[in-house]
């Protein structure tokens, strides 16, 4: 993979870059590589609409108490969370 370095001063890239105050008026190093285009799919707003309407998306409205959720948790188990706490099962 090819890459461009260069050192510029940095009030060349202020229209560019929102820069931090750290790397304002100073020389900063510029690395660059190509980005590598990914085939992903195309998801359609209405592939998105039926989506929200499944129950398992249905069942997510609302608020979760991300700090409580284990981080190998998955919708499946979200909903039937959520419906316990709902119905109180």
């Amino acid at each position: 993979m090819t890459a461009l370095r260069k050192i510029v001063d940095s009030s060349a890239l202020k229209n560019v870059f929102d820069l931090p105050p750290a790397f304002r008026n100073r020389k900063v190093e510029i690395v660059m590589f190509p980005v590598e285009e990914k085939n992903n799919p195309q998801i359609t707003m209405k592939q998105i609409e039926e989506w929200t309407k499944t129950p398992e998306i249905q069942s997510l409205v609302g608020a979760l108490k991300t700090d409580s959720l284990p981080m190998d948790i998955n919708i499946k188990d979200i909903r039937k969370e959520r419906l316990a706490e709902k119905y109180k099962i």
